[in-house]
């Protein structure tokens, strides 16, 4: 299991380092404002993910209980009906919203999530890895040759050109990497209405998740000034860097999870790695606190006043390494339970949001997301415990 987990965090490393520098370089060519506008188009976009995420995540679990030797393409039946309503969604928000930013970042999107989640049903880690790599470098590459080179500064015109390259280098990806012997594309809708219909309980909280990643952001662009969208906007990039570890560990546990499940040996599991994960959080917790600290004091002096809500925020990526390895309501397809945990989570989080934002401001949008963490991944251990090791 360490040695996938490896496999994933060493590609995982490499992306982050080409993001942080493409965060660096944008940093320096936008003001707090611009980079706020810049953040929150992108948070809107990444909710493309709700139409693609929960039916891959369902039949991943399907996919391993039931041991398949062909992964069905067909899933995608769902989430490309659901994009056109998705676009009417975002209308709401960015009613301008750019149509060929949209089409590419979908593209984008789609096309690697399916193929690492192809992958990962495979075992083929260090091909996973490779998506992620490419996919990142071709938007490196572009911001480098939009500022320097373009001589612009224009964020649309930077999403633009970062995604247009993104989906060629992804198509290219998608046809090298999948093998004709281990896919199928069966769309009979009674079999895939099955997959969506024993899994619903699952695509609604995989759902309810991606939701709260944007709700934060929209009360802070609706209620806030700009400046203070800028400011919550890069507390968040600290924020999503210190989960660098949640994808590959989550993406090896994914599958090790249901196996463990089928032996039901949760109690073992949880004796035997209980004090490592402890110890392990609380490392990775005093180095992006430090990381933090250093960021606003010496380099990005001007986001020094983000210091406390990215220390709030950075309590909840604590919560979630501790819990993540001890949740197992996936593995044992308690999803109802887990539906109910993101239900709380995301009523909480709008009614702190709605009511005490304008009083307290990007703090308490953080303090949020740190109580929906907090319900979510302590509660999910917490059912989990009860069902199982008592059991």
């Amino acid at each position: 299991m360490l040695k996938n987990i490896a496999k994933i965090f060493s590609s995982h490393i490499i992306v982050k380092i080409l993001g942080l520098i493409s965060i660096a370089i944008v940093l320096k060519f936008l003001s707090i404002e611009e980079f706020g506008e810049y953040s929150y188009y992108l948070v809107l976009l990444n909710l493309s993910a709700i139409t693609i995420d929960p039916f891959l995540s369902a039949y991943l679990v399907e996919f391993k209980m039931k041991n398949y030797t062909k992964y069905n393409f067909g899933i995608f039946s769902f989430p490309i009906l659901l994009l056109p309503l998705f676009y009417l969604y975002t209308l709401f928000f960015i009613p301008n919203i750019d149509i060929s930013i949209f089409i590419f970042f979908c593209i984008t999107f789609f096309l690697s999530a399916g193929l690492k989640s192809y992958l990962n049903s495979k075992e083929r880690y260090f091909d996973y890895g490779l998506v992620d790599i490419l996919r990142q470098f071709s938007l490196f590459i572009t911001t480098l040759i939009f500022f320097f080179i373009l001589k612009q500064n224009d964020y649309l015109g930077l999403l633009k050109i970062n995604y247009l390259a993104s989906t060629i280098s992804m198509i290219a990806l998608f046809f090298l990497m999948i093998k004709k012997d281990e896919i199928s594309f069966d769309i009979r809708f009674l079999k895939l209405k099955k997959i969506v219909s024993e899994s619903k309980f699952l695509i609604f909280y995989t759902t309810i998740i991606l939701l709260i990643t944007f709700i934060d952001s929209y009360f802070v662009e609706l209620f806030l000034t700009k400046q203070d969208l800028g400011i919550y906007s890069f507390s968040l990039k600290i924020y999503n860097i210190s989960l660098m570890l949640v994808v590959p560990i989550f993406t090896v546990l994914n599958i090790k999870q249901i196996e463990i499940a089928k032996e039901k040996g949760y109690d073992i599991f949880l004796k035997k790695n209980f004090k490592k994960v402890l110890g392990f959080s609380t490392i990775i917790f005093i180095i992006v606190l430090i990381f933090n600290l250093v960021v606003t004091e010496y380099f990005f002096t001007e986001y020094r006043a983000s210091f406390w809500t990215t220390t709030i925020l950075l309590c909840g990526s604590f919560i979630t390494y501790i819990s993540l390895p001890f949740s197992f309501l996936i593995a044992y397809r308690k999803y109802k339970q887990l539906f109910l945990l993101g239900m709380l989570a995301i009523s909480m989080n709008i009614i702190i949001n709605y009511f005490f934002i304008n009083t307290y401001g990007i703090l308490i949008a953080a303090f949020a997301t740190f109580l929906s963490q907090l319900i979510i991944n302590l509660g999910a251990v917490s059912i989990s415990y009860k069902l199982l090791y008592k059991k």
